[in-house]
Protein backbone atom coordinates (compact mmCIF):
# COMPACT_ATOMS: atom_id res chain seq x y z
CA UNK A 1 0.00 0.00 0.00
CA UNK A 2 1.46 3.37 -1.09
CA UNK A 3 1.75 6.11 1.86
CA UNK A 4 1.77 9.23 0.73
CA UNK A 5 3.23 12.50 3.06
CA UNK A 6 0.04 13.91 4.04
CA UNK A 7 -0.52 10.02 5.74
CA UNK A 8 3.13 9.55 7.30
CA UNK A 9 2.27 12.81 8.97
CA UNK A 10 -0.92 12.02 10.42
CA UNK A 11 -0.02 8.60 11.25
CA UNK A 12 3.06 10.36 13.01
CA UNK A 13 1.14 12.95 15.28
CA UNK A 14 -1.28 9.49 16.33
CA UNK A 15 1.77 7.76 17.14
CA UNK A 16 3.15 10.92 19.18
CA UNK A 17 -0.20 11.40 21.08
CA UNK A 18 0.16 7.57 22.07
CA UNK A 19 3.82 8.05 23.84
CA UNK A 20 1.98 11.43 25.77
CA UNK A 21 -0.85 9.28 26.93
CA UNK A 22 1.36 6.13 28.31
CA UNK A 23 -0.84 3.49 26.12
CA UNK A 24 -0.69 3.28 22.07
CA UNK A 25 -4.17 3.75 20.87
CA UNK A 26 -5.45 5.16 24.89
CA UNK A 27 -8.74 6.12 24.71
CA UNK A 28 -10.74 7.59 27.39
CA UNK A 29 -12.91 4.50 27.54
CA UNK A 30 -10.15 2.85 28.76
CA UNK A 31 -8.84 4.44 31.48
CA UNK A 32 -9.78 3.42 34.46
CA UNK A 33 -11.35 5.98 37.17
CA UNK A 34 -10.59 7.41 40.43
CA UNK A 35 -11.81 9.90 42.05
CA UNK A 36 -10.21 11.64 44.76
CA UNK A 37 -11.59 14.23 47.36
CA UNK A 38 -9.61 17.44 48.70
CA UNK A 39 -10.76 18.91 51.61
CA UNK A 40 -10.01 22.53 50.14
CA UNK A 41 -8.15 23.65 47.36
CA UNK A 42 -5.02 24.79 49.09
CA UNK A 43 -1.24 23.87 48.45
CA UNK A 44 -0.53 20.93 49.70
CA UNK A 45 -2.87 18.80 46.88
CA UNK A 46 -0.72 20.37 44.43
CA UNK A 47 0.57 16.91 43.24
CA UNK A 48 -3.20 15.50 42.36
CA UNK A 49 -3.43 19.29 40.34
CA UNK A 50 -0.12 19.17 38.34
CA UNK A 51 -0.62 15.17 37.41
CA UNK A 52 -4.07 15.88 35.98
CA UNK A 53 -2.87 18.90 34.19
CA UNK A 54 0.32 17.57 32.43
CA UNK A 55 -1.57 14.02 31.98
CA UNK A 56 0.27 12.24 33.70
CA UNK A 57 -2.32 9.95 35.15
CA UNK A 58 -4.02 9.50 32.05
CA UNK A 59 -0.42 8.00 31.11
CA UNK A 60 -0.99 5.55 34.34
CA UNK A 61 -4.34 4.39 32.79
CA UNK A 62 -6.36 6.77 35.13
CA UNK A 63 -8.82 9.03 34.84
CA UNK A 64 -8.56 11.25 38.10
CA UNK A 65 -11.42 13.63 38.88
CA UNK A 66 -10.47 16.03 41.95
CA UNK A 67 -13.53 16.98 43.96
CA UNK A 68 -13.54 19.93 46.22
CA UNK A 69 -15.33 18.23 50.11
CA UNK A 70 -15.25 21.46 52.09
CA UNK A 71 -13.29 19.84 54.97
CA UNK A 72 -11.83 17.02 55.49
CA UNK A 73 -14.06 15.69 58.28
CA UNK A 74 -16.33 15.52 55.64
CA UNK A 75 -14.55 14.19 53.19
CA UNK A 76 -13.76 10.80 55.14
CA UNK A 77 -17.75 10.54 55.36
CA UNK A 78 -17.64 10.83 51.70
CA UNK A 79 -14.99 8.05 50.95
CA UNK A 80 -16.62 5.49 53.97
CA UNK A 81 -19.86 5.81 51.48
CA UNK A 82 -17.56 4.92 48.63
CA UNK A 83 -18.17 7.52 46.72
CA UNK A 84 -14.82 8.48 46.47
CA UNK A 85 -11.84 5.91 46.15
CA UNK A 86 -9.10 8.48 47.68
CA UNK A 87 -9.68 11.41 50.15
CA UNK A 88 -6.60 14.20 50.48
CA UNK A 89 -6.69 14.86 54.29
CA UNK A 90 -4.35 14.91 57.28
CA UNK A 91 -4.02 12.43 59.97
CA UNK A 92 -6.10 13.34 62.70
CA UNK A 93 -9.17 12.85 61.06
CA UNK A 94 -8.32 9.36 60.32
CA UNK A 95 -7.41 8.83 63.72
CA UNK A 96 -10.68 10.55 64.73
CA UNK A 97 -12.63 8.09 62.26
CA UNK A 98 -11.16 4.88 63.09
CA UNK A 99 -11.77 5.64 66.59
CA UNK A 100 -15.40 5.81 65.33
CA UNK A 101 -15.03 2.20 63.44
CA UNK A 102 -13.66 3.21 60.51
CA UNK A 103 -11.04 1.74 58.84
CA UNK A 104 -8.71 4.10 57.21
CA UNK A 105 -4.82 4.44 55.50
CA UNK A 106 -2.78 6.36 54.64
CA UNK A 107 -0.77 6.12 51.98
CA UNK A 108 1.54 9.27 50.85
CA UNK A 109 1.79 12.92 52.61
CA UNK A 110 2.49 16.54 51.26
CA UNK A 111 3.27 18.00 54.66
CA UNK A 112 4.63 16.61 57.39
CA UNK A 113 4.07 19.93 59.31
CA UNK A 114 1.74 22.01 60.25
CA UNK A 115 1.70 24.87 57.46
CA UNK A 116 -1.05 26.77 59.47
CA UNK A 117 -1.30 30.98 60.55
CA UNK A 118 -4.04 31.89 63.00
CA UNK A 119 -5.14 35.06 61.95
CA UNK A 120 -7.20 37.84 63.56
CA UNK A 121 -8.89 41.15 62.63
CA UNK A 122 -6.60 44.11 63.10
CA UNK A 123 -8.60 44.83 66.51
CA UNK A 124 -7.26 41.91 68.10
CA UNK A 125 -3.60 41.74 69.19
CA UNK A 126 -3.43 39.40 71.78
CA UNK A 127 -4.82 36.40 73.18
CA UNK A 128 -6.97 37.64 75.69
CA UNK A 129 -8.76 39.76 72.83
CA UNK A 130 -9.93 36.70 71.18
CA UNK A 131 -12.09 35.55 74.18
CA UNK A 132 -15.64 35.77 73.56
CA UNK A 133 -14.67 36.16 69.68
CA UNK A 134 -15.94 33.51 67.06
CA UNK A 135 -12.94 31.46 65.10
CA UNK A 136 -14.31 29.94 61.49
CA UNK A 137 -12.89 26.47 60.61
CA UNK A 138 -13.48 23.71 58.31
CA UNK A 139 -15.87 21.77 59.86
CA UNK A 140 -15.77 20.16 62.81
CA UNK A 141 -12.93 17.39 63.57
CA UNK A 142 -10.84 18.55 60.57
CA UNK A 143 -6.99 19.55 61.10
CA UNK A 144 -7.97 23.30 61.38
CA UNK A 145 -9.99 22.17 63.92
CA UNK A 146 -7.48 20.61 65.76
CA UNK A 147 -4.83 23.01 65.13
CA UNK A 148 -7.20 25.64 66.30
CA UNK A 149 -7.27 23.72 69.29
CA UNK A 150 -3.85 23.17 69.67
CA UNK A 151 -3.21 27.04 68.93
CA UNK A 152 -5.62 27.99 71.89
CA UNK A 153 -3.68 26.32 74.28
CA UNK A 154 -0.61 27.14 73.19
CA UNK A 155 -2.19 31.06 73.89
CA UNK A 156 -3.19 29.95 77.42
CA UNK A 157 -6.88 29.64 76.19
CA UNK A 158 -9.21 26.99 75.77
CA UNK A 159 -12.53 26.15 73.40
CA UNK A 160 -14.88 27.30 76.18
CA UNK A 161 -13.13 30.64 75.62
CA UNK A 162 -14.03 31.24 71.88
CA UNK A 163 -17.39 30.47 69.46
CA UNK A 164 -15.86 27.88 67.17
CA UNK A 165 -17.61 27.92 63.24
CA UNK A 166 -17.42 26.10 60.87
CA UNK A 167 -17.17 27.90 57.65
CA UNK A 168 -14.89 26.12 54.66
CA UNK A 169 -11.79 26.04 53.05
CA UNK A 170 -9.20 28.03 53.33
CA UNK A 171 -10.89 30.80 51.05
CA UNK A 172 -14.06 30.76 52.71
CA UNK A 173 -12.54 31.45 55.99
CA UNK A 174 -10.84 34.50 54.54
CA UNK A 175 -13.69 35.68 52.73
CA UNK A 176 -15.33 35.55 56.22
CA UNK A 177 -13.01 37.49 58.16
CA UNK A 178 -12.87 39.78 55.46
CA UNK A 179 -16.79 40.37 55.43
CA UNK A 180 -16.57 40.61 59.43
CA UNK A 181 -18.28 37.38 60.46
CA UNK A 182 -15.68 35.54 62.18
CA UNK A 183 -13.15 37.00 64.56
CA UNK A 184 -9.92 34.65 63.58
CA UNK A 185 -9.39 31.78 61.29
CA UNK A 186 -6.33 29.43 60.34
CA UNK A 187 -5.49 29.64 57.15
CA UNK A 188 -3.00 28.60 54.09
CA UNK A 189 -1.59 29.71 51.30
CA UNK A 190 -2.30 31.67 49.23
CA UNK A 191 -4.62 33.15 51.77
CA UNK A 192 -1.74 33.61 54.46
CA UNK A 193 -0.06 36.31 51.82
CA UNK A 194 -3.70 38.06 51.61
CA UNK A 195 -4.33 38.20 54.75
CA UNK A 196 -1.09 39.85 55.44
CA UNK A 197 -1.58 42.50 52.71
CA UNK A 198 -5.22 42.76 53.64
CA UNK A 199 -3.39 44.08 57.09
CA UNK A 200 -4.85 41.37 59.43
CA UNK A 201 -2.83 39.82 62.30
CA UNK A 202 -1.09 36.82 62.64
CA UNK A 203 -1.49 35.90 66.23
CA UNK A 204 0.37 32.21 65.55
CA UNK A 205 2.53 31.08 63.13
CA UNK A 206 2.17 27.07 63.47
CA UNK A 207 4.18 26.42 60.72
CA UNK A 208 7.18 28.10 62.50
CA UNK A 209 7.73 25.82 64.97
CA UNK A 210 7.96 23.56 62.10
CA UNK A 211 5.96 20.93 64.68
CA UNK A 212 6.07 16.96 63.03
CA UNK A 213 2.59 16.19 61.97
CA UNK A 214 1.02 14.65 58.95
CA UNK A 215 -1.37 17.63 57.80
CA UNK A 216 -1.99 15.89 54.19
CA UNK A 217 -1.82 12.68 52.15
CA UNK A 218 -3.66 10.48 50.00
CA UNK A 219 -6.15 8.63 52.45
CA UNK A 220 -7.95 5.05 51.61
CA UNK A 221 -9.80 2.65 53.68
CA UNK A 222 -8.06 -0.72 53.91
CA UNK A 223 -10.02 -2.94 52.01
CA UNK A 224 -9.30 -0.59 48.95
CA UNK A 225 -5.59 -0.44 49.76
CA UNK A 226 -6.15 -4.75 49.26
CA UNK A 227 -8.46 -4.91 46.93
CA UNK A 228 -7.15 -2.34 44.39
CA UNK A 229 -3.78 -1.90 45.01
CA UNK A 230 -2.38 -1.85 41.36
CA UNK A 231 -5.11 1.18 40.89
CA UNK A 232 -3.72 3.05 44.09
CA UNK A 233 -0.03 2.36 42.65
CA UNK A 234 -0.69 3.73 39.45
CA UNK A 235 -2.41 6.89 41.42
CA UNK A 236 0.51 7.38 43.48
CA UNK A 237 2.98 7.13 40.71
CA UNK A 238 0.96 9.68 38.50
CA UNK A 239 0.22 11.77 42.13
CA UNK A 240 4.63 11.33 42.54
CA UNK A 241 5.38 12.38 39.06
CA UNK A 242 3.13 15.47 39.49
CA UNK A 243 5.14 16.51 42.45
CA UNK A 244 8.33 16.34 40.75
CA UNK A 245 7.17 18.03 37.37
CA UNK A 246 6.24 20.83 39.76
CA UNK A 247 9.66 21.39 41.37
CA UNK A 248 11.70 20.91 38.91
CA UNK A 249 8.97 23.70 36.49
CA UNK A 250 8.84 26.60 38.29
CA UNK A 251 7.23 28.19 35.68
CA UNK A 252 4.52 25.84 34.69
CA UNK A 253 4.17 24.66 38.07
CA UNK A 254 3.68 29.32 38.76
CA UNK A 255 1.30 29.13 35.80
CA UNK A 256 -1.05 26.41 37.17
CA UNK A 257 -1.00 27.93 40.76
CA UNK A 258 -2.21 31.74 38.83
CA UNK A 259 -4.87 29.27 37.11
CA UNK A 260 -6.35 27.37 39.84
CA UNK A 261 -6.58 30.20 42.47
CA UNK A 262 -7.40 32.89 39.71
CA UNK A 263 -4.93 35.63 40.56
CA UNK A 264 -1.93 37.60 38.74
CA UNK A 265 -0.46 38.76 41.97
CA UNK A 266 3.42 37.46 41.91
CA UNK A 267 3.61 37.63 45.41
CA UNK A 268 0.63 35.41 46.25
CA UNK A 269 1.69 32.95 43.34
CA UNK A 270 5.62 32.89 44.75
CA UNK A 271 4.35 32.38 48.47
CA UNK A 272 2.26 29.79 47.13
CA UNK A 273 5.11 27.85 45.22
CA UNK A 274 7.21 28.48 48.01
CA UNK A 275 5.39 27.16 50.80
CA UNK A 276 4.67 23.97 48.11
CA UNK A 277 8.54 23.52 48.27
CA UNK A 278 9.04 24.21 51.34
CA UNK A 279 6.18 20.98 52.49
CA UNK A 280 6.57 18.40 50.03
CA UNK A 281 8.66 15.48 50.60
CA UNK A 282 10.28 14.16 47.88
CA UNK A 283 9.92 10.72 48.55
CA UNK A 284 6.04 11.62 49.52
CA UNK A 285 6.05 9.46 52.88
CA UNK A 286 4.49 10.40 55.90
CA UNK A 287 6.53 10.96 59.03
CA UNK A 288 6.17 8.27 61.68
CA UNK A 289 7.35 10.67 64.02
CA UNK A 290 4.92 13.25 62.99
CA UNK A 291 1.67 10.46 63.18
CA UNK A 292 3.25 9.70 66.45
CA UNK A 293 2.92 13.65 67.70
CA UNK A 294 -0.82 13.86 65.65
CA UNK A 295 -2.05 10.97 68.16
CA UNK A 296 -0.10 12.37 71.58
CA UNK A 297 -1.43 16.00 70.43
CA UNK A 298 -5.03 14.81 69.73
CA UNK A 299 -4.68 13.17 73.35
CA UNK A 300 -3.26 16.43 74.97
CA UNK A 301 -6.23 18.43 73.74
CA UNK A 302 -8.74 16.23 75.51
CA UNK A 303 -9.59 13.89 72.27
CA UNK A 304 -10.17 10.38 72.81
CA UNK A 305 -7.88 8.22 70.47
CA UNK A 306 -8.47 4.76 70.09
CA UNK A 307 -5.22 2.74 69.06
CA UNK A 308 -2.05 4.67 69.71
CA UNK A 309 0.00 2.28 66.94
CA UNK A 310 0.99 4.17 63.93
CA UNK A 311 1.05 1.26 61.93
CA UNK A 312 -3.53 1.39 62.34
CA UNK A 313 -3.30 4.33 60.69
CA UNK A 314 -0.14 5.07 58.27
CA UNK A 315 0.24 2.55 54.93
CA UNK A 316 4.24 3.40 54.01
CA UNK A 317 4.18 -0.25 51.97
CA UNK A 318 3.44 1.73 48.43
CA UNK A 319 5.83 4.01 49.02
CA UNK A 320 8.46 1.72 49.73
CA UNK A 321 7.66 -0.11 46.65
CA UNK A 322 7.91 2.38 44.73
CA UNK A 323 11.49 2.61 46.16
CA UNK A 324 12.74 -0.44 45.49
CA UNK A 325 11.44 -0.42 42.14
CA UNK A 326 13.68 2.84 41.21
CA UNK A 327 10.47 4.88 40.33
CA UNK A 328 11.89 7.93 42.62
CA UNK A 329 15.52 7.67 41.27
CA UNK A 330 13.55 7.77 37.73
CA UNK A 331 11.44 10.60 38.59
CA UNK A 332 14.38 12.56 39.79
CA UNK A 333 16.51 11.94 36.19
CA UNK A 334 13.32 13.01 34.77
CA UNK A 335 12.23 15.64 36.18
CA UNK A 336 15.93 17.10 38.03
CA UNK A 337 14.98 19.73 41.10
CA UNK A 338 17.35 22.75 41.12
Amino acid sequence: MQVFGWQRKIFSALAFAAVLLGTPGARADDLTPFRIGISAPVVTIFPVWMAQAAGLDVKEGLKVESITMEGGSRGVQVLLSGEIQGMHVGLAPVVLANKQGADLRLVTSTANTIPITIFTSPAIKTAQDLKGKTIGISAFGSETDVAVSIALQRLGLSRQDVTISQIGGSSQRFGALLAGRIDAAPLLEPTITAAKEKGFNSILDLAASATPWIFDGVVVTSSYLKEHRDTLIKFVKGYVAGAYLALSDVTRAKNLIAQKYKTSDPKVIDATYNDFKRLMPLDAAPSIVGANNVIAQLQAIGLQVGSKDVKDYVDLSIIQDLKKDGYFDAMAKAYPIK
